[in-house]
């Protein structure tokens, strides 16, 4: 990420003065990033063989899921996110009383 950020703020006229500010900024961005909660779902086969996981840029496996974006409900987001990560439109499949709340710090994420 900070390979990226730098290639970015060097190639933007109006904030490539701020190069030596980077640093900082990537981690207030990152603090930052943390407060966003995520929604998604989880998908296990009909025989319990089978669970559905997506691969994060990291490496890491996890459910699909994905940040909320402003006037959006807890399940709109789970359904975008779904839907970009995978393709599967989940709208008529959502469990508003089914969910699993995940909070590890200051992150948290519901499926």
């Amino acid at each position: 990420m900070e390979e990226f950020a730098k290639t970015m703020f060097m190639a933007i006229p109006s904030v490539c003065n701020e190069i030596e500010n980077l640093p900082a900024f990537l981690r207030e961005w990152r603090k930052y990033k943390l407060t966003i909660p995520t929604y998604g779902a989880i998908f296990i086969s009909q025989d319990n063989s089978h669970v559905l996981m997506v691969q994060r840029y990291s490496g890491n496996w996890s459910f699909p899921r994905g940040k909320m974006e402003s006037r959006e409900n807890p399940e709109e987001c789970a359904v975008r996110e779904v839907f970009e990560e995978v393709g599967l439109d989940i709208s008529d499949l959502i469990k508003s009383d089914g969910y699993s709340e995940n909070k590890r710090e200051k992150k948290y994420s519901t499926l």
